[in-house]
């Protein structure tokens, strides 16, 4: 599928009129992010004093213009004269149709998008985890599989108790004793997400590669849990504060809330996102605190800690809804998640330019489903055993 000039002014039209199926919002997304010339040309669309600018020069070179306008949108002149709308369908038209070369030229962009008409059929494929493959370290160092006790059936890791309740939800009933023991939960690569039950009823969800240790019972002054990857908290109220520290250094104070807390050891920054209370988050390394409100994410690196206004909930929190979301993500990103989910080991072979994707779909698909829409955006792929290499 390759989009010509005019695939694109009627999706773009579309788009402005809220009229995209779901299937239209695909190409665009993809024709968009296939390069920085078509990203940059797509947020042109969305400066109306910019597209004014546009048609007005249009209108002194090009009088066969509006019959162009009126063929994309099936509307009157006269409506279109009186409408908003009209000024984007006229500079959309204007900028793709008659001056497309001479911007990417003045961009000084990479090439435009074209799809690879026959993508090459990956020999293998790999489907999404079926199951969880968690596991309890004891303190000897021994592993206890979820996945190897029955449903109803409790758990003993050295004094704690716990129970499974299903498949996928641990609940901790407490200690045989007061003194505090560690409890440490694995979720690795290639496993489904696990929920537990704190010993505090706090709700905990933990996702693919990563670990969250914490004491059987609590203190009674403070609860501590330590995680390594990415988990989702819903905090019970106490007194007693709640606080989660990364093991890149970050630490989170709340006393009852609701929040995801994104940490894995290689990405270069650790996020947590609000979705209900008040938090604080420091980096231990400098002493920089940020108190969040509902709604906000605070993006922390090694030197300091960045609050987003307006968080994307939807896309923090999809891989509780069992979703890949990705939002001009660049690839190498997107095939690190893709690595966790379906264990894999990814490679590339010669220089690979940055590439940007806007994504969405059920992680419940196999490795090669996801991997196809990449493969229509001219990316190439070849996957033997659990080795995913990435094509020049």
């Amino acid at each position: 599928m390759q989009l010509h000039n005019e695939d694109v002014v009627t999706l773009i039209l579309k788009y402005l009129s809220g009229e995209l199926t779901a299937e239209e919002q695909q190409q665009l997304d993809l024709w968009a992010n296939a390069s920085e010339a078509n990203r940059l040309l797509v947020e042109e669309f969305k400066d109306e004093a910019r597209i004014r600018e546009e048609l007005l020069r249009i209108l002194d070179t090009r009088g066969r213009l509006w019959e162009k306008i009126q063929a994309q949108t099936s509307l009157p002149a006269k409506r279109i004269r009186t409408t908003k709308h009209f000024w984007y369908a006229a500079a959309i038209a204007g900028i793709l149709i008659t001056c497309s070369i001479g911007y990417y030229r003045y961009r000084q962009a990479a090439q435009p998008y074209i799809s690879s008409p026959n993508p090459k059929k990956l020999l293998t494929d790999i489907p999404a985890p079926a199951g969880t493959r968690a596991y309890f370290t004891l303190s000897n160092g021994k592993r206890i599989y979820v996945d190897s006790i029955q449903t109803g059936a409790g758990i003993h890791t050295g004094k704690a108790v716990a129970q499974k309740l299903g498949e996928d939800n641990i609940v901790y009933q407490g200690s045989a004793t007061t003194q505090p023991e560690p409890a440490t939960i694995t979720v690795p690569r290639g496993s489904r997400p696990l929920r537990i039950t704190l010993p505090d009823g706090s709700g905990l969800t933990i996702n693919v590669a990563s670990t969250v240790t914490f004491m059987v019972p609590f203190s009674s002054k403070e609860r501590h849990v330590t995680i390594s990857g990415e988990a989702f908290f819903d905090v019970a109220p106490s007194t007693r504060p709640f606080i989660v520290k990364t093991t890149k250094g970050q630490q989170i104070v709340v006393l009852g809330t609701a929040f995801n807390i994104k940490s894995y050891e290689d990405e270069a920054t650790t996020k947590a996102t609000l979705v209900t209370g008040k938090i604080q988050i420091s980096q231990n390394s400098t002493g920089t605190m940020k108190t969040l409100t509902a709604g906000q994410q605070a993006i922390a690196t090694d030197s300091k800690v960045q609050v987003e206004e307006d968080a994307d909930l939807d896309a923090a929190l999809a891989w509780k809804q069992q979703q890949f979301q990705f939002r001009n993500e660049e690839l190498k990103s997107i095939l690190q998640q893709l690595a966790r989910w379906y264990d894999v080991d990814v490679m590339y072979e010669g220089t690979i330019p940055p590439r940007f994707f806007t994504i969405s779909i059920s992680r419940d698909k196999s490795l090669a489903a996801i991997l196809h829409v990449m493969e229509l955006n001219g990316i190439r792929f070849r996957l033997e055993g659990k080795r995913l290499t990435v094509l020049p």
